[in-house]
Formats: C-alpha cells, structure tokens, sequence
C-alpha cells in the first residue's frame, strides 16, 4: 500500500491507496497450493485418504457414543423428574381426597342433624328436700 501526502487548506492529511489484484493471479496461487497438497501419485493419494477416512470413522463412533450417553442421561434425568412429579400429584390427590372425604362426612352428618326429628323433651327434675339427722330421724322401725 502507498501512502500519498496531500494538503488541504494548509493541514496534511494521509491517504492510502489500496493495491488491487488480479484474477488470474490468485486463480494462479489457489491452483498452486491445491496441486502442492496433491500427492504426485494415485497411489500416495488413495493412502493419504484411506487415513482421513479411518480418522474420519474412529471420530465419527466416538462422536456418536458420546451422544448416545448423552441422550441416555438425558433421558434417565427427564425420567427421575417425570418420576418425583409424578409422586408429588399422587401426594397432593391423596391429600385432597381425604379432605373431601372429611368435608362431605361432616356435610352428611350436619345434613342427618337438620332433618332427624326432634328429640322429645324430658320433664324438669322436681327438687328432693333432704331432711337433716341422717339416721336417727325417721320412722325408727
């Protein structure tokens, strides 16, 4: 890149110029380092691939296995969850159960109250007058 100095009412200021490319050289340069990577013969290429390829499969299984763990873990921890909620509403539906069943006991039982017919009134007690002495008073036979 260049650096041109030019002025402009009296200050200076640097521009820079930007080198421009052509195609056909870095059409040039890519085909260069493509055929240096090449392998001279089919033979060195066919191993250099066969390599890749069983490099490609050992990371291929790794990777796999541990997304087979790792959606078994997943799937282990989804089912606890599923488990422990599952046990909380079973809790909760034990729980309301009773109290419904209290609640319509008691509701009968004030229902059974309401419409029995009244209980018949027994007579007030008459006072008993109580004689003093005990023993000696009476008719002594």
């Amino acid at each position: 890149m260049a650096v041109r100095k030019t002025t402009i009412r009296g200050s200076t200021t640097r521009k820079t110029t930007t080198k421009k490319t052509t195609p056909k050289k870095t059409g040039r340069s890519a085909r260069a380092r493509l055929e240096s990577e090449l392998s001279p013969n089919l033979r060195d290429f066919s191993r250099r691939v066969r390599r890749g390829l069983a490099r490609l499969e050992k990371k291929l299984d790794t990777a796999r296995r541990d997304g087979r763990r790792r959606w078994t873990r997943l799937l282990r921890d989804a089912s606890h969850q599923l488990g422990r909620i599952e046990a909380e509403g079973e809790r909760r539906w034990r729980k309301q159960s009773r109290l419904a069943r209290r609640d319509a006991v008691r509701m009968l039982q004030r229902l059974e109250r309401a419409i029995e017919p009244p209980r018949a009134r027994k007579a007030p007690r008459k006072k008993t007058v109580r004689r003093a002495g005990g023993e000696l008073s009476g008719s002594g036979i």
